[in-house]
């Protein structure tokens, strides 16, 4: 199965686990109180996804794959000579006696013991001729040093670009948070480490053929170096850089295309790929924030309901006002980018101009609040003066008043008039 077909089977799923959630949970009051607790809570969150991207010098590959043809063919079917070798023995171990082995004891009398009368002569020592096939030649012994030279070439870049995903690559996902529901200290902690155990061939679509063509490189050239051939000649020295072009490498055609193999890899000094080890930290979407949260409120409703004495959750208390911050700020901007198709460009355009005419409402609208609260204060001074005023002449008067009615009182008997 692809990634691609995974991940619409796991896309299917969750979709399906959103189906089922009913609408209406939304509308329920713990929900409601639970969820404006997660939003304004402390939460730590991180979402990271981290990846190798691969790329190849196709050049050596190349040049590696056109001299394999020929670099087997040497091997399987390498150059051979007799080889003598003569050695003075005892009569009773001599092996290979020859011509020259007679003409050698007839130029050598001292190694005859005596002479028959019928003529037969009757040594102690005797050359010894004896040929066998050899390898050793110049041109097998440089076939040899090549191929331990590609086999060093191939492996060690083979073993950095199949090199097996560590345990820092794949995609994760960790989450803190610690709310105070007045009654009750909630802490909850998730952790979510997923990791591709597939290869690179699986993986790397783009790349496939590249890495395919590689890994049968180092397939046919470790074959190679454990051939009887290689066995044998590894007893003899290697060659040194540079050949001699001698004539069957110069006019051999096989021999001549690993002389050119041999002066590339002696050449090139290219790493030969490019390994980057590249880190993702998506912006945690709206939607991926409601299902972090709705998880959580899952998880502690299933919790609270094991529990035999439950504490009671007041769900009348004042919600607590969400403060605007840079995540949500990012929230809001990625959705944008996701859900717009505009150019790059054309967008911050754009954006720059909506905030220029937001920033200028709002300033305007600051400016024209200002001038009512201005007139506001104006009027509440005014109609506090004004009180101020009545109440003190409500209390002259009343000063007054009294003042008048304690005079007719003190003096009222002694300016009664006299009846006529």
């Amino acid at each position: 199965m692809s990634s691609m077909e995974n991940r619409d089977v796991v896309q299917n799923t969750y979709d399906k686990m959103k189906k089922n959630i009913n609408p209406e949970i939304e509308q329920d009051d713990f929900y409601k109180y639970f969820y404006n607790l997660l939003e304004t809570g402390m939460n730590y969150c991180k979402f990271m996804n981290v990846k190798l991207i691969k790329s190849i010098d196709e050049e050596w590959v190349n040049e590696i794959e056109a001299a394999l043809p020929a670099l087997y063919e040497v091997v399987m079917n390498p150059r051979k000579f007799i080889e003598e070798q003569r050695e003075v023995v005892n009569i009773a171990m001599a092996r290979n006696i020859n011509a020259e082995s007679v003409r050698h004891l007839i130029q050598h009398s001292d190694m005859i013991d005596k002479y028959s009368e019928d003529g037969t002569v009757v040594p102690n020592r005797i050359l010894n001729v004896f040929k066998e096939e050899s390898y050793n030649i110049y041109e097998n012994r440089f076939i040899c040093t090549l191929l331990a030279e590609l086999q060093q070439f191939v492996n060690k870049r083979y073993n950095v670009i199949f090199e097996n995903s560590k345990d820092e690559l794949g995609t994760f996902f960790e989450m803190e948070s610690r709310i105070d529901n007045y009654t009750e200290m909630v802490e909850y902690k998730v952790q979510v480490k997923i990791r591709d155990k597939q290869t690179d061939l699986d993986n790397e679509q783009n790349n496939a053929n590249i890495f395919a063509r590689i890994a049968k490189i180092y397939k046919t050239v470790n074959s190679l170096v454990n051939t009887e051939f290689v066995r044998i000649m590894r007893a003899y020295p290697a060659v040194r850089h540079p050949i001699v072009k001698t004539n069957a490498i110069g006019k051999n055609v096989n021999y001549k295309a690993c002389h050119k193999l041999w002066n590339f890899i002696y050449t090139y000094d290219k790493v030969g790929y490019r390994v980057e080890l590249v880190k993702q930290e998506p912006i945690i979407s709206r939607q991926f924030e409601k299902d972090i949260y709705d998880s959580f409120i899952w998880h502690y409703a299933m919790l609270h309901n094991q529990v035999d004495e439950q504490s009671k959750v007041d769900t009348n208390r004042e919600k607590i006002q969400k403060e605007t911050d840079v995540k949500y700020i990012r929230q809001l901007l990625d959705e944008i980018i996701r859900n717009c198709d505009i150019p790059d460009a054309n967008l911050r355009k754009i954006v720059q101009s909506e905030l220029s005419n937001l920033q200028a409402k709002r300033k305007n609208e600051i400016v024209r609040l200002e001038r009512i609260r201005r007139k506001n204060r104006l009027a509440e001074q005014q109609m506090a003066q004004h009180m101020q005023e009545e109440s003190y002449n409500s209390l002259h008067q009343n000063e007054e008043s009294n003042n008048q009615g304690q005079t007719k009182k003190l003096f009222g008997g002694r300016f009664k008039r006299k009846k006529k």
